[in-house]
């Protein structure tokens, strides 16, 4: 299994494997690179219709996001939200600051729950266990540990761009 690239900004990506969508942060999303998401999403979509489970990585980084940008994001993510049957974020920033951002994250799903199951996790191993048997409910033939492998795969690519 291979996930295949949907969208490469030098910040973001996503990345696609038959139902299991991966999409990878690192640094500051422009209000630009947010609409591709979108177009590029409702593109997909529209030729696959479905659901879809989601993973969402978020390395560490110094950027912040204005309260426009913010906004805009929680769009993003809500816009499809009745497609997924699943969903989670991981978020590897660590120490304090990682442990913070994760806990305010957890909150808010917890405030306001999508209609799916969803979680907050630190590493990207326990979140693809997490996710594995709802990408199998979709999509059998999906072995776990080629699911660990497609996403460390697509990190790697990622992380030497």
């Amino acid at each position: 299994m291979k996930l295949v690239p949907l969208l490469q900004t030098p910040t973001a990506w996503s990345g696609v494997a038959e139902r299991f969508a991966v999409h990878v942060f690192e640094g500051h999303v422009t209000l630009q690179q947010m609409d591709q998401f979108e177009l590029v999403g409702d593109t997909w979509l529209a030729r696959h219709p479905g659901k879809l489970v989601e993973l969402a990585i978020i390395y560490p980084s110094d950027s912040r996001m204005s309260a426009e940008e913010r906004k805009r994001m929680a769009r993003v993510i809500e816009r499809w939200q009745h497609q997924r049957v699943a969903a989670c974020t991981v978020i590897l920033a660590t120490g304090m600051l990682g442990a913070m951002h994760r806990s305010v994250l957890t909150g808010l799903l917890m405030l306001a729950p999508p209609p799916h199951p969803a979680k907050v996790f630190g590493t990207i191993p326990d979140a693809v266990e997490w996710l594995t048997p709802h990408v199998r409910s979709l999509s059998a033939q999906l072995a776990p540990a080629s699911l660990h492998a497609a996403v460390a795969d697509f990190c790697d690519a990622f992380k030497a761009r």
